[in-house]
């Protein structure tokens, strides 16, 4: 099953009809390949230099984050015994970066900001929910994960620790391949955005010799 799959896949076990069909929505419209953006969402980073900076970082991140975030809503619901909305917590997952199609681009082979957007991508995509979709709470989620005004929902609290627990996670991981690469003579920035996509170092054997790699 591809990572966009199992993104729709997450999206499936939404059971409020109004938020899963919001989430189908504004994934087909980052999926679209007739909808104008700077990058397609397959192939847009999840940022441009601390963490899944190459293309295809924002969907493994977007991924990664909903599945964290799942987990960690059923084990507080468990442990703790939190009353959590897993729809909310899920709808907001998957959709908190997607809009950095609108914002990133990959020019000449190279990642970096769009040069005609000035819009942070989580600002309009806040805005459009509440506004357009009238759904306030998908919004505040949305706009505290990225930390405007503080966490004042149990929801958005477990997906911002979520982002920045896979962020912090792959950015370590993300510098000892930089470090790596340099050691072989391989450190320019299109041999690290082509290595990444080869998947190579999720092997264990790789990643092991890139975890020991001195600084």
């Amino acid at each position: 099953m591809s990572r966009v799959e199992l993104l729709y896949k997450l999206a499936d076990s939404i059971k409020n009809d109004k938020l899963r069909s919001v989430v189908y929505q504004y994934l087909n419209k980052v999926l679209d390949p007739k909808v104008e953006k700077c990058v397609e969402f397959e192939e847009a980073p999840g940022e441009i230099e601390e963490h899944h900076s190459y293309p295809g970082g924002l969907l493994e991140h977007s991924l990664s984050v909903a599945y964290i975030s799942s987990y960690i809503a059923d084990l507080y619901e468990n442990v703790y015994g939190f009353k959590i909305n897993k729809d909310l917590v899920i709808a907001c997952s998957i959709l908190h970066d997607v809009y950095k199609v609108f914002e990133f681009e990959v020019d000449n082979g190279l990642i970096g900001r769009c040069r005609d957007y000035y819009y942070p991508h989580d600002a309009r995509l806040s805005s459009e929910i509440l506004v357009r979709e009238g759904l306030p709470e998908l919004a505040k989620c949305i706009t505290e994960i990225h930390g405007y005004y503080g966490y004042t929902s149990i929801e958005s609290l477990i997906v911002g620790l979520s982002d920045i627990l896979d962020a912090k996670f792959h950015s370590i991981i993300q510098a000892k391949i930089r470090n790596y690469l340099s050691r072989v003579g391989k450190g320019g920035l299109k041999e690290f955005y082509e290595f990444m996509k080869s998947r190579e170092w999720v092997k264990k054997d790789v990643l092991e010799r890139i975890l020991i790699t001195p600084p």
